[in-house]
């Protein structure tokens, strides 16, 4: 460092051994003055302070003199810091020889050399032999036209290029083209016996000689198209992979491992891609057809599937319903209470999703019926009900919880008279949380938030709430707060203390609508999913929730311990699932916080039990709790009517078991929807997919039965030649054999048809190119829903099955009539008028069936999609800009985003709203200028000397000759 700091000026002593920095510099500076072309100079070119033996011996009188010398070699180029950069050399500099020939190297095996007169047996042996050789070699093939005699393979080189489009002004790429007119190829000769069948390919003609360079590298070799393997299972298993959604870096991954390394994949990262946009074009095509193939299906699996649809004015799919007869029999068990609620971005078509959501025994989610909406209008919530009622028959819920939509609240009160219809109350609250969380923020210090919460929980009757709202709202002067004035009056739809009698369950929001839709668009549908897909989804979908429910049932088969060992306890652990047991033994710790003492003022069996901490802040918030244990004739209740709310029992109620020692809770109190015995027999089949055969055994026991059978013949078949060829022999005549019968798993057993090959021949076709075209797509709708159209099941669950018919042209489907519900008047008018002719036995095929459009919907147009620029523009009623909609209409009584003046429900504002549309903008004609009305003249002329009268009584300054409005001024 000592010769360092000299060099910048610093004095110091440098004498000693050189240091690590101060030897790079020596070596950094010989190989500068090598780079330079000054080797001869040597040490002479270094610091006179560096000796040979790496020592220091610098003085301070040389500073100057080393200072100056770096900067002389600093400023003189910045060639001494750094290699000069490599230039190309003259050869490559050089203008390519047209007539150089290029073929493959002396060292390449001569088997693989194509000579003229090798014979093959057929052309996809010529062609493999070809492939192989160009592959060695490094060019790319094209496949030229078949002819009768001859068939040509030559270098994709071949040619001059032309541009497709003729005129070159339209080319958007750059102007490249791999055409070098190259004459390298290999002639075949095709010979015949006598039966004019082919029976053997030779080589007739060959030419070795390319007019470019191959490539060399098996990096570059594979994006060549001739020797891109399409080996049929590994094209599947990718197939397999992206229709599961197995993101696609995954699967590059797995490619990879699959191959030992990425230099040993016989695809790129483009060739995954492509085949995955071709998938999806693919699966795209005809989605209305494969939807109602799929119904088919699924209606042939299980004639309790129920599903309907609302075409438009055009006969395309507006909204559709759908229920798996599991989901029926879920909601026999569990339909007392649900929970209603749409989601968005679940498919192409941009349809929300509204799933009916319940709790089943074990406290999941259970799922009895989907739809997708085309809006979200009172109309068609009305539809969707009317569906799900039709569907699910006599049984009915007894309460619903939605959000705060008011098209919603609308159809329910509707479509479920008398059903407890409660508001989330997260939604309500969060709709005025901007507004909230300043009032938040004010009052801090004094804790309003906690006590705003307090209020809103914890009153168990609703006198009780308006007063201690009261309370809260006097003591933070907020009187005449427009939020809380506005949560105060839908106090009735949201507030427990409103539905402290009602029966509830254990659902008080729409958590598990929110839990549900977030679980299925992350796992299983996206905004990119079309419909048949979708629907096949939202099955794989409730398939996953009954594993998970057949796991916990299984693990609730052992008894259960118990913590205590009260009787009761041990009771109710025998009869609970795990779940709700669990929620039990909390309670009975809790229970234990509190005090119980006899309330001699209601009489005998009658208690009073308050908290050990109870807060003295809340005024009326300082409960205690009246309790009736009657344990001689089994009665048991408590003011905070837990019980009636959600069927399980209050802290407040074990307090009382304990302190009255009940041996034995009755079975009235005991809620059969949270035991173990939760599920009632139902009539009907409740499996959604037919698993079984006529021998009773599954598809997955067969296989594991035929696997290792066919495994012991692969690898005798696999240990020489003539035990190969006659493996593949007698493999294809059993396949051929077995593919003629009928199976007796899956839907095609119970509609009676053998499987379709179409798919199958598909999946192995090694061209994208097909599926880029759809012709494979084309030929399974084509050879699957024609046929299966003839056996389309109508909706109704007990009817017999009715004809359904494709129109010729293809772009319309026959459906049974009952598939299709409407809330026109008119429509249900001609639906009870063929129901009635029905019933007489004479009615026609025209008032039965109804054409369904298979042309794909139009996107749908939700509420919270992003508008339009021309929606923004659209003429509207009222004030501009975005409206909270925290107001109560007084026309329609809905809290909208319109009042009494903008409501469209009254004729005069839509008469308004249509005169609105109409009126042109601008001004009117003959108003091109601002004049009052005495101003306005009709001739030119006249309007001229008016003008040039004016402007003379200005010159001569006087008024005289103008009128005046004032009578007195001449």
């Amino acid at each position: 460092m000592g010769c360092r700091k000299q060099l910048f000026g610093e004095e110091s002593n440098c004498k000693g051994v050189v240091t690590e920095s101060s030897a790079s510099q020596t070596m950094h500076t010989t190989n500068v003055a090598v780079a330079d072309g000054r080797s001869g100079q040597g040490h002479d070119s270094l610091p006179a302070c560096i000796s040979e033996g790496g020592t220091s011996s610098c003085t301070p009188g040389r500073n100057e003199d080393v200072v100056a010398g770096i900067s002389e070699a600093g400023t003189s180029s910045s060639r001494g810091m750094f290699s000069p950069m490599a230039i190309v050399t003259e050869s490559e500099n050089a203008t390519p020889d047209a007539e150089k020939k290029y073929t493959h190297k002396e060292d390449i095996d001569p088997a693989l050399i194509p000579r003229p007169g090798m014979s093959f047996r057929n052309r996809k042996e010529a062609r493999a032999f070809y492939e192989a050789y160009a592959e060695e070699v490094g060019f790319n093939l094209s496949y030229g036209n078949s002819k009768t005699y001859s068939y040509i393979i030559q270098c994709s080189n071949e040619g001059v290029h032309t541009y497709f489009k003729k005129n070159e002004e339209l080319r958007v790429r750059n102007n490249t083209t791999k055409k070098t007119h190259c004459m390298s190829k290999m002639k075949l000769k095709r010979i015949y016996d006598e039966n004019k069948n082919e029976i053997s390919v030779v080589i007739e003609q060959v030419d070795l000689m390319h007019n470019h360079p191959c490539l060399k590298k098996k990096e570059e070799i594979i994006n060549m198209r001739s020797h891109k393997e399409k080996d049929p299972v590994l094209l599947e298993f990718v197939d397999d992979l992206q229709a599961a959604d197995v993101p696609h870096h995954s699967i590059q991954n797995i490619v990879r491992d699959m191959h030992g390394g990425g230099e040993n994949v016989p695809m790129t990262r483009r060739d995954l891609e492509n085949r995955k946009a071709a998938n999806v074009r693919a699966e795209h095509a005809n989605d209305i057809a494969k939807l109602l193939e799929f119904f088919e299906d699924c209606k042939a699996q299980n004639p309790q599937f129920c599903w309907y649809v609302k075409i438009d004015k055009e006969g395309m799919i507006h909204s559709l319903f759908w229920s798996h007869a599991s989901m029926q029999a879920e909601y026999n068990d569990f339909g007392d209470v649900m929970t209603f609620d749409t989601t968005h971005k679940t498919n192409i078509y941009e349809k929300p999703l509204a799933m009916f959501v319940g709790a089943n025994h074990h406290l999941q989610n259970t799922y009895f019926g989907c739809a997708l909406l085309g809006d979200e209008t009172i109309e068609t919530f009305q539809w969707v009900f009317q569906a799900f009622k039709k569907c699910m028959g006599r049984h009915r819920t007894r309460c619903i919880i939605t959000d705060q939509d008011q098209a919603m609240e609308v159809a329910i009160g509707l479509e479920f008279p008398g059903v407890i219809h409660r508001i989330c109350r997260w939604h309500v609250v969060n709709k005025h949380m901007p507004n909230l969380n300043e009032i938040f923020s004010l009052y801090e210090k004094q804790h309003f938030k906690e006590k705003f919460k307090s209020v809103l929980n914890h009153p168990l009757t609703p006198a009780e709430f308006e007063r201690a709202w009261e309370e809260l709202i006097t003591e933070f002067d907020l009187q005449g707060n427009a939020t809380m004035e506005s949560l105060f009056r839908q106090r009735a739809r949201y507030i427990p203390a409103f539905f402290k009698d009602d029966y509830c369950g254990m659902m008080t929001s729409t958590q598990r609508s929110e839990s549900s839709n977030y679980a299925i668009k992350k796992n299983f549908v996206g905004k990119q999913t079309c419909l048949h897909k979708f629907a096949k989804r939202t099955l794989d979908f409730m398939q996953t929730r009954k594993m998970k429910e057949g796991a916990e049932t299984y693990l609730a088969t052992s008894k259960t311990l118990t913590k205590n060992k009260w009787p009761f306890e041990v009771q109710l652990g025998r009869i609970y699932t795990r779940a709700v047991f669990r929620n039990f033994e909390k309670k009975m710790v809790n229970c234990t916080a509190y005090n119980i003492e006899d309330d001699p003022e209601l009489g005998e069996h009658w208690y009073r039990v308050c908290h050990t901490n109870r807060s003295e802040v809340i005024s009326w918030g300082q409960h205690k709790f009246k309790v009736k244990a009657d344990k001689v004739n089994g009665a048991y209740s408590c003011e905070c009517r837990e019980w009636e709310h959600t069927g399980l029992f209050c802290v407040h109620l074990l307090r009382a078991f304990i302190h009255v020692q009940v041996d034995k809770i009755p079975r009235e109190y005991i809620f059969k929807r949270y035991t173990r015995f939760a599920r009632r027999e139902v009539d009907f089949d409740t499996s959604d997919k037919l698993l079984t055969g006529e021998d009773g055994n599954t598809q997955s026991y067969r296989t594991k039965t035929l696997i290792p059978k066919a495994m012991k013949a692969i690898r005798s078949g696999s240990m020489s030649n003539a035990a190969y060829r006659r493996l593949l022999e007698v493999l294809e005549d059993v396949t051929k054999e077995i593919d003629n019968i009928p199976p007796d798993i899956g839907a095609e057993a119970r509609k009676g048809q053998g499987p379709s090959r179409t798919e199958d021949n598909c999946r192995d076709s090694s061209s994208d190119d097909d599926i880029e075209e759809g012709r494979c797509e084309e030929t399974r709708i084509t050879r699957k829903i024609l046929p299966a159209a003839n056996q389309l099941l109508h909706g109704g669950c007990s009817k017999q099955m009715k004809a359904a018919e494709i129109k010729e042209s293809g772009t319309a489907c026959r459906v049974e009539a009952s598939h299709v519900l409407n809330c026109n008047k008119e429509i249900g008018k001609k639906k009870a008028a063929a129901a009635a002719t029905s019933e007489e036995g004479s009615q026609h095929e025209q008032d039965v069936t109804t054409l369904i459009n298979l042309v794909p919907p139009e996107k749908a147009k939700p509420k919270g999609r992003n508008k339009t620029e021309s929606e923004k523009a659209a003429v509207t009623l009222g004030a501009l800009g975005e409206k909270l909609g925290t107001r109560k209409c007084k026309a329609c009584g809905q809290y909208a985003t319109h009042n009494a003046r903008t409501c469209l429900s009254l004729e005069h504002n839509r008469m308004r709203l249509e005169e609105m549309k109409n009126k042109k903008r601008g001004r009117p004609p003959g108003a091109k200028n601002k004049k009052v009305s005495w101003e306005h003249v009709t001739d030119r002329d006249e309007e001229d000397n008016r003008v040039k009268t004016r402007q003379k009584v200005v010159a001569e300054n006087t008024y005289t000759g103008l009128d005046s409005d004032n009578e007195g001024e001449k």
